[in-house]
């Protein structure tokens, strides 16, 4: 048998390879791609997550420049909280349309729930850069800040929102956690108050109020926050608990000793009922029923009992 010379062997290897490359490429199909991508919107619509990943996936696999249905599966798979697989879509997304603030956006919403903190920020930015009126961007960067204890930098971004959205509860509830912590009062008992008006039955806006007064000593106004923030979650034992503080230290005189006795101790019986139920407030239940105890023993020695 004739031996096939080298140079004829790479010719015969070349073309099978350009055979193989040629046939990748004509297999694509930019409008099946589309046609995948609209029935995965349909599926969407009627509920059908699982149906609509299969279309998006095939439109990816049609089309791999297909941005959209990037974006279209990244949040699907961030609607059922699969961060890992949402990133690597948003991403993906983010690299074939550098200029789409909406992927950019996702992409940071998704790396906060990774607690990858630092490039969430990173990709907000770049949202914000590409659409700087994007304000419920601007919501999720007060967020980031709110769990970093970037105090000033959540004030700044919750000042900015605001200013577009004046109607958002949550956002002066963040405002004024931030300008509390920065020991701005005043202001930070605005902010709460307008969280409040906002969503009255808003337990975080009535407790950040009332820790506002608490710090300042005004335990009148401190107790009456707290009784509406108990009134709103009852079982919040850290609620309950400064609503006995409150109480008792706005009825307490000038001779150490206290008014009201029997309220006082009616509120930490309060207390103790809910942090029985609650193992993380086991620690506070001894002082409390100390508390009782010296109550009960005073309120004997001045005749009350």
């Amino acid at each position: 048998m004739k031996a096939t010379s080298p140079w004829r062997l790479l010719f015969i290897c070349a073309f099978l390879c350009g055979m193989v490359l040629a046939s990748s490429s004509w297999a694509a199909d930019p409008e099946k791609a589309k046609q995948n991508f609209n029935q995965g919107l349909t599926y969407e619509k009627e509920g059908k997550d699982s149906l609509a990943i299969v279309e998006y996936k095939a439109a990816i696999e049609e089309d791999p420049q297909f941005a959209d249905a990037q974006l279209n599966l990244g949040a699907i798979y961030f609607k059922n909280k699969k961060y890992q697989e949402a990133l690597v879509n948003f991403k993906k997304a983010t690299e074939l349309s550098k200029e789409n603030a909406d992927a950019w956006a996702n992409l940071g919403r998704t790396q906060y729930k990774l607690n990858a903190y630092l490039e969430a920020e990173q990709a907000f930015k770049q949202a914000l850069t590409l659409n700087p009126n994007g304000a419920e961007v601007m919501k999720d960067m007060g967020l980031l800040y709110h769990v970093q204890k970037n105090w000033g930098a959540l004030i700044d971004q919750m000042n900015k929102y605001n200013t577009l959205v004046n109607n958002d509860y949550l956002a002066y509830y963040l405002l004024g956690k931030g300008l509390h912590k920065v020991k701005k009062t005043s202001e930070a008992i605005e902010a709460f108050n307008k969280s409040i008006q906002l969503k009255p039955d808003y337990f975080n806006a009535h407790n950040g109020l009332a820790q506002v007064y608490q710090d300042q000593e005004r335990h009148d106004l401190a107790f009456q926050a707290y009784q509406k923030a108990v009134g709103v979650e009852p079982d919040n034992y850290l609620a309950v608990y400064n609503m006995a503080i409150s109480y008792q230290s706005m009825n307490q005189k000038e001779d150490g000793n206290f008014e009201n006795i029997d309220q006082i101790i009616t509120y930490w019986n309060q207390f103790l009922k809910v942090a029985k139920k609650n193992p993380k407030a086991k620690e506070l239940i001894p002082g409390a029923e100390d508390t009782i105890k010296g109550l009960t023993e005073m309120k004997t020695a001045l005749g009350q009992g």
